[in-house]
């Protein structure tokens, strides 16, 4: 059943696949919706510890969040990541709000959140009390996309660049004198006057709403720059949905959520996730 798991959720197979290869292999025949039987009883096995999953994810210090559309019955709805270096949590909801956020991670004081830009994230900051750092990636890919279409925002494109070349040249330790100059290179985009709408809601956005947000990693080694650990996490299930199209059920979403967010993080350890995942519920019947 573990095999199963792994095969389905883990390596993204198709299920008939599974099934062939079960037969080959092994000379066990099932069916294809035996398999998803076994997806059921193996994810209900990981209830208990999907919950210490996401009562981990909330008391780490730093973490990063991303989302990405999901289909259930051919309904819009969202998968959420709540990722740390050694734990991946996903949870799959109705809407895009910071509803979600909030109450899956509930207090955050003193905590830090590297995210992109997205305003779910700001409201979760005022609501949470947590610190944002802004993805670098993501703002680099908007400045270069701003300058592909208006020819003020490559010098935005330009200075932007250098300001990360620079910041990232610290290694985490950045001093007070280099911090304050890097914010000086950034008022000095704020300064200067533009033309377009566009241009101009992206400096407001980023020079002024997100100032104090930009800066976070040059000091502390442990928080990231960019967001691409959130975007790795989200690309597993995303190979998982052009195979299956979406879910079917509530029961199928909660049955995604568990077992990815327990192989993930399994994977994120350095552990063997066929091993673990046994270990685990061998461990949970006691």
């Amino acid at each position: 059943m573990i095999l199963v798991v792994f095969l389905k959720i883990g390596l993204a197979l198709p299920s008939m696949k599974i099934v062939r290869l079960l037969e080959a292999q092994y000379n066990i025949k099932i069916s294809n919706g035996e398999v998803y039987k076994i997806l059921e009883q193996v994810a209900d096995a990981f209830g208990s510890y999907y919950k210490i999953l996401e009562q981990k994810i909330r008391e780490a210090r730093i973490k990063h969040i991303d989302e990405t559309s999901a289909r259930i019955n051919g309904k819009n709805h969202w998968l959420w990541i709540f990722i740390t270096k050694e734990i991946a949590f996903y949870a799959i909801r109705k809407n895009r709000s910071s509803n979600v956020p909030i109450k899956i991670l509930k207090n955050q004081k003193d905590k830090i959140i590297v995210s992109d830009r997205f305003s779910a994230y700001n409201v979760l900051e005022k609501v949470s009390g947590c610190s944002l750092q802004v993805c670098w990636s993501h703002l680099l890919r908007s400045t270069k996309d701003l300058a592909e279409h208006y020819d003020e925002a490559k010098y935005v494109h330009k200075r932007f660049k250098n300001i990360y070349k620079k910041s990232t040249s610290f290694n985490h330790m950045a001093n007070e004198n280099q911090i304050r100059k890097l914010y000086n290179l950034t008022d000095l985009i704020a300064e200067r006057k533009y033309k377009h709408t566009e241009v101009k809601k992206f400096i407001k956005s980023v020079c002024i709403n997100h100032r104090q947000d930009l800066f976070r990693f040059v000091i502390n080694k442990e928080i990231e720059s960019t967001n691409n650990r959130a975007e790795r996490g989200i690309r597993p299930y995303v190979i998982i949905r052009k195979i299956s199209n979406g879910h079917r059920s509530k029961k199928g979403v909660d049955v995604m959520e568990r077992l990815l967010s327990v192989i993930e993080t399994l994977k994120l350890q350095g552990k063997n996730p066929l091993k673990e995942m046994l270990s685990i519920i061998q461990a949970s019947e006691y």
